[in-house]
């Protein structure tokens, strides 16, 4: 059996999903401020999924981090 190997590497997914969490909660914010409040919190929803997508990777999640 092949292990997968990510075609990333840790750091960059690590950096990847920080991003794209930062850049959701910002066009959240946005949103809101534009009045907008069904936008903003499937914004915010996304800018959690990222959050939580870079605590897992990581190693700040109850589940154990990726090894590579």
């Amino acid at each position: 059996m092949r292990v997968k190997v990510p075609q990333k590497s840790l750091k960059a997914r690590q950096l990847d999903a920080e991003v794209r969490s930062s850049q959701w909660l910002a066009d959240g914010n946005e949103a809101r401020e534009n009045g907008d409040k069904a936008k903003a919190e499937k914004c915010y929803a996304k800018s959690l999924y990222w959050l939580d997508r870079y605590n897992l990777l990581a190693g700040k999640s109850d589940k154990p981090a990726p090894r590579r």
